[in-house]
């Protein structure tokens, strides 16, 4: 069964609130995640977990408590930046708590030493792995926004004992689940001002900013009257961008098998306050059965009939050199008769939008199309290449058939150069 996990920011994305939505899907169990800190070392740290309901839907809310710490709720979601009295008030009707006891020793809160604590923390391989990744993606962006090193920089919010407990909550959840593709809805990164260590920062604030390069990103739903209000913390953001998701506005085709909701701190007065989660089983594929490698790819098109075949070539050529999977050129006719090419740009999915936005800022077109297309391929091997012998392209099955074999010139260029004939 190929699974897709869909991961849906209705009010934006945070730590607590990707694993709340796990457990609340049933993909993990509260216990599994209640071992987590004590497999950190983290002694005295419990996760409570609690049926909540936003905005009349029933959701999951998980937080992460250290002794005598009544405010470890995650950062961002948790606040109210333009009025911190209102952080706690929240509508909660029907509750069901369950708070399992784990073993909090004194954290540190340099990115160093939270990537040392994961090394070397009893989690399975995997977890480690991926909560390392996430927190490399959060010094870099910290790094980014405050132009020092890697090395020297310290969290302030994220080096907290439940930011980091978050963060390998999260990346147990995906190893658990293994799925074949991420998908996501765009980040909804909020809007206005937040008060946070550094004092007043715009949102999203520079660490946030420098890790959504290279995402999606969607406004503020006008539900949402608040003026200042962070939606998406700079963890939630960091955890999307370590599974490199395709994006997509709507759910993919295929078999819903679980779905779950967390649950944010605030009470956003109408909209409903949560992190889904949808896990899908995939359509199954015509090409599946073929023993030939497939994907999925975006095609971007444009008519154009008022630019010179110069400047179209050399829009073919940099859209190659920008990493777009292949680009043709094809003549056609247009309105009034007029002759016209047709530019076909083929690029992955995660990666189209910027191919398109490159093309509408320097070709002459004041529009384009683009749709999404399934792929099958031979298998490649490239042989020979050394001094004297001709590189070969060899297409094959999935299973090893060799099919055909095409000599490679622009590796290896024939010998055109004019002689005349023997007499």
């Amino acid at each position: 069964m190929s699974k897709i996990l869909y991961l849906d920011s209705v009010a934006g994305i945070a730590g607590d609130m990707f694993a709340a939505a796990f457990v609340d899907a049933g993909l993990v169990t509260a216990a599994e995640l209640a071992a987590i800190p004590a497999q950190l070392g983290f002694d005295g740290v419990r996760v409570e977990i609690k049926s909540v309901t936003r905005s009349a839907i029933q959701a999951t809310h998980l937080r992460v408590v250290a002794p005598g710490d009544s405010a470890a709720a995650p950062w961002g979601h948790s606040h109210d930046p333009a009025n911190p009295a209102a952080a706690g008030h929240v509508h909660e009707s029907t509750e069901t708590h369950l708070i399992v006891d784990a073993p909090a020793h004194h954290h540190h809160t340099h990115y160093l030493d939270i990537d040392r604590r994961l090394a070397g923390a009893k989690i399975a391989p995997e977890v480690s792995t991926l909560a390392r990744k996430i927190f490399r993606l959060l010094a870099e962006a910290e790094a980014a926004a405050h132009g020092t090193e890697l090395a020297a920089v310290a969290f302030h919010e994220i080096g907290s004992i439940d930011s980091i407990v978050d963060v390998t909550l999260a990346a147990c959840c995906i190893a658990k689940v293994l799925p074949g593709r991420c998908i996501a809805s765009p980040i909804k990164p909020g809007r206005g001002f937040a008060r946070m260590a550094h004092g007043t920062q715009p949102i999203p604030p520079p660490a946030s900013a420098h890790l959504l390069q290279g995402l999606s990103i969607t406004g503020t739903p006008a539900a949402i009257t608040r003026e200042n209000i962070e939606l998406s913390t700079p963890t939630g953001i960091a955890i999307l961008k370590a599974l490199a998701p395709e994006f997509s506005r709507e759910l993919p085709a295929g078999k819903v098998l679980q779905q779950g909701l967390g649950g944010g701190t605030m009470d956003l007065a109408g909209f409903p306050n949560v992190f889904r989660v949808v896990l899908i089983e995939a359509e199954a594929s015509a090409s599946a059965a073929l023993p030939y490698e497939s994907d999925r790819v975006m095609e971007i098109c444009a008519t154009i009939d008022d630019d010179t075949g110069e400047h179209l070539a050399w829009l073919a050529e940099r859209l190659i050199a920008e990493g777009a999977l292949d680009v043709a050129l094809l003549p056609g006719t247009g309105k009034k008769g007029r002759p016209l090419t047709l530019l076909s740009v083929l690029a992955s999915l995660s990666d189209w939008q910027r191919h398109a936005d490159w093309l509408l800022k320097n070709s002459t077109t004041f529009g384009l199309r683009y749709r999404e297309w399934d792929r099958l391929k031979l298998v490649r091997r490239f042989e020979g290449g050394t001094p004297g012998a001709p590189e070969f392209k060899v297409g094959l099955t999935t299973d090893g058939i060799e099919l055909k074999r095409k000599r490679e010139f622009e590796v290896q260029k024939p010998n055109l150069e004019w002689r005349p004939p023997a007499s």
